[in-house]
């Protein structure tokens, strides 16, 4: 079983492989795939953001994990979901160029983000929540 800090990772890594191939299709002008990419990849972040929000921060903070930089992780969700909106009204009017843009900061956001995670708040809930690991993936995958 992978620890809490694989999980989210790999589960990053299906973000960012979605990212791409909404982008690629997006700025190759094939708005039929860019359209169904897109929607892929909105609700793999939404369904990333409900582990995060519903399970795992709940958890590490209640275990005595830092409650500022989850609060930070939280106001950056709503920033790249404001992003994911923008994206969204860029392909409904066929615009590769605004899509581009708008793309181009999320994935510096995106990037941002990940790292901080991945490299403070993960090795933290696998440090806290050892005794709870399993469990508590198996409720971030039934999320």
């Amino acid at each position: 079983m992978p620890s809490i800090a694989e999980f989210m990772q790999d589960n990053h890594k299906t973000c960012d492989n979605d990212f791409a191939l909404a982008e690629e299709a997006a700025l190759s002008g094939e708005w039929e795939q860019a359209q169904n990419a897109f929607i892929i990849f909105r609700d793999e972040m939404a369904r990333h953001f409900r582990m995060e929000k519903e399970q795992l921060f709940p958890a590490l903070t209640a275990a005595g994990g830092p409650g500022g930089p989850v609060q930070v992780m939280l106001m950056e969700h709503e920033q790249i979901n404001d992003l994911l909106r923008q994206l969204e009204a860029a392909l409904s009017s066929r615009n590769s160029l605004r899509y581009a843009g708008i793309s181009e900061t999320l994935l510096i956001v995106m990037q941002q983000h990940n790292l901080k995670e991945e490299q403070i708040l993960y090795p933290i809930a696998d440090r806290l929540l050892v005794k709870d690991s399993a469990a508590m993936l198996q409720r971030m995958q039934a999320a």
